[in-house]
């Protein structure tokens, strides 16, 4: 037997030994990579799957609270009343303020679409005799509030509390005469504005007895009316039409801050 064989088989068992060891670390690591990439891509699906259902929780939440702030009527006027709609050049403060300037002098007497007014900021609380319900026959004794200010201009919003259709306009014109000259005794030295009631949405409005027609009726005995005791009369009604509907609120009767500033504006336009 060859003795240098015999001398290189310890070599040739080593590197044997070797390549055996390192062939299975290198099994032993793929293996373990392999495991980890399948772990992770196993949770990945879970993860989106989390994303996916807090994203629809928010969904389903946000609308819920949104309607809980936009439903109620009030928050609506205080937040309008805070801050009222104005022109996008002119600062609601400005604008109010000239408002008020305008009619320092004058009075405004009616019902709650007359309220408006005051509510909104356009005018001083002092110079709006008017609130909700108010009816002609109550507005005559409400008119003493105005014959003690001594107004330059009286300006007369009512009648919609008693514009229902089973009650003759004659009725209506008549009691609306009695406060007419209740102002014009107490008040000679002022001018006295009659002014028409205005249409309502009747397609909101749920009585069914204020409608349109009547209500047309109705503004033309007080321009008769007008005419007949020598006060003048303003058409209020024609700044509405279909393309600024949007400036009723829901019961399709009042209005929203953006109506009154137009109402001033017009009346500022007749007087200069």
């Amino acid at each position: 037997m060859d003795i240098r064989k015999l001398k290189r088989w310890p070599i040739i068992l080593g590197l044997i030994i070797f390549v055996v060891v390192v062939t299975g670390v290198s099994i032993f690591v793929f293996a373990g990579s392999n495991k980890a990439q399948a772990s992770g891509s196993l949770q990945s699906p879970a993860t989106d799957n989390n994303t996916i259902a807090g994203s629809s929780n928010k969904e389903s939440t946000a609308p819920t609270n949104t309607a809980e702030k936009s439903s109620p009527n009030t928050t609506d006027a205080q937040e309008t009343k805070s801050q009222p709609i104005t022109s996008a050049n002119e600062p609601a403060a400005q604008q109010t303020s000239d408002f008020k300037e305008f009619f320092k002098d004058d009075a405004f007497l009616g019902d709650s679409i007359t309220e408006g007014l005051s509510f909104y900021d356009y005018l001083d609380d002092s110079r709006v005799i008017a609130e909700m319900g108010l009816s002609i026959t109550k507005g005559i004794d409400e008119a003493d509030k105005v014959i003690a200010l001594k107004p330059k201009r009286v300006f007369i919003l009512i009648g919609l509390n008693e514009a229902d259709d089973r009650t003759s306009s004659k009725v209506l014109v008549d009691d609306y005469t009695k406060l007419v000259e209740k102002l014009k005794v107490n008040l000679p030295n002022s001018q006295i504005y009659v002014t028409s009631m205005l249409p309502v949405l009747e397609n909101i409005v749920k009585n069914p007895h204020l409608n349109n027609a009547h209500i047309k009726e109705c503004n033309t005995g007080l321009l008769e009316m007008a005419n007949k005791e020598n006060v003048n009369y303003v058409n209020l009604s024609s700044i509405l039409n279909d393309s600024n509907k949007n400036l009723y609120e829901g019961d399709g009767i009042h209005f929203k801050s953006d109506f009154y500033r137009m109402w001033l504006t017009y009346l500022e336009n007749l007087l200069k």
